[in-house]
């Protein structure tokens, strides 16, 4: 777990390339356009700079992720656990993209879906303006440790490590310190393979969420032609939230400057969407609905529906390949 990364990204550099300005220009020289919450109800977003903010400097902070810092140059920190998922996610995006153009269910489809939404579920978990959100998520995590020796040691870095970023990270994200130490248990007992193990936590528990049975998960991929004027936003919360009702979950991400996703998972026995008959309640929670998608080419009405959620429910800041985000007032 040492390396010398010391800006640690809370949103990619990966998915903010997808978004980039330009993405014929180096890497290392690559911006985005960023833009500040002016007025959230009435969608009024304000350009912070005409050139854009370079990405490799962008949506990050000096050691946020670090559970001791050992040196100016060496630190042990939570990076290899999110390049497992970061190193994944273009070939994956591609795949869901190209997949649902041509069909609407199959291993295919299902399995690239399941691959995105891992990745960006651990966008969302990890991202330092959702700590107290991700806390109430994990409850049922606190208290618990790894068994084995070795992870338990770095485990307990967590709490017993070097932090100098300590009160840095409290004041910028607004949390206490004992919040901050909660969330990277959370974040280390949830990435984490145990030995002998296959697959972490959040692995287990996105394949729970759309394999279960009673439940029906349906993917919506919009795309866009990739045109100035129609770019998808970004926002600094990583994720979306589509519905408040706690029997259809609808999560929604942003694929790149020209596509975004809706995942929806629905408890087929308690959702209000579709009136169901009375007998027909208790066979409902058996049934077994398969993996479902569908997608929407240029629809516009749905770019626009899904920029002004972002100018909504964004911390402070939502980010655009574009200088003027389509359907958000930008002044």
């Amino acid at each position: 777990m040492d390396n010398l990364t010391r800006n640690q990204h809370f949103i990619s550099q990966v998915e903010q390339r997808s978004n980039c300005i330009d993405k014929s220009r180096p890497k290392d020289k690559q911006r985005i356009y960023k833009f500040e919450i002016v007025d959230r109800e009435n969608y009024v977003v304000r350009l912070t700079d005409t050139i854009g903010v370079k990405i490799k400097t962008n949506l990050s902070f000096d050691d946020l992720f670090s559970l001791d810092v050992k040196s100016s140059k060496l630190r042990k920190n939570l990076e290899d656990y999110f390049q497992r998922f970061e190193m994944d996610l273009v070939q994956a995006t591609d795949l869901l993209i190209s997949e649902s153009k041509v069909n609407s269910d199959g291993d295919v489809l299902r399995d690239a879906a399941e691959r995105v939404y891992k990745a960006k579920f651990m966008g969302w978990i990890r991202n330092p303006y959702l700590i107290a959100r991700t806390i109430d998520m994990f409850v049922g995590l606190k208290g618990m440790h790894p068994t084995d020796p070795l992870l338990l040691t770095h485990f307990s870095d967590i709490r017993a490590g070097t932090k100098p970023h300590l009160t840095g990270v409290c004041a910028m994200f607004g949390v206490t310190s004992e919040q901050y130490f909660q969330w990277l248990e959370i974040l280390f007992l949830a990435l984490m393979t145990p030995p002998g193990a296959t697959k972490s936590i959040l692995e287990s528990t996105i394949e729970k969420l759309i394999e279960s049975e009673g439940n029906m998960c349906h993917l919506i991929v919009a795309t866009f032609d990739d045109i100035p004027g129609y770019r998808v936003s970004l926002p600094d919360t990583s994720y979306l939230q589509g519905t408040d009702d706690p029997n259809h979950n609808m999560f929604l991400f942003n694929l790149g400057r020209s596509a975004f996703a809706v995942f929806n998972v629905v408890n087929l026995s308690k959702q209000t969407l579709v009136d169901i008959p009375p007998r027909m309640m208790k066979q409902v929670g058996s049934y077994n609905i398969s993996f479902s998608a569908q997608h929407h080419h240029h629809n516009l009405s749905l770019l626009e529906r899904f920029n002004k959620l972002a100018a909504y429910q964004a911390h402070s800041h939502i980010f655009c390949a574009d200088p003027n985000i389509f359907g958000v007032t930008t002044i």
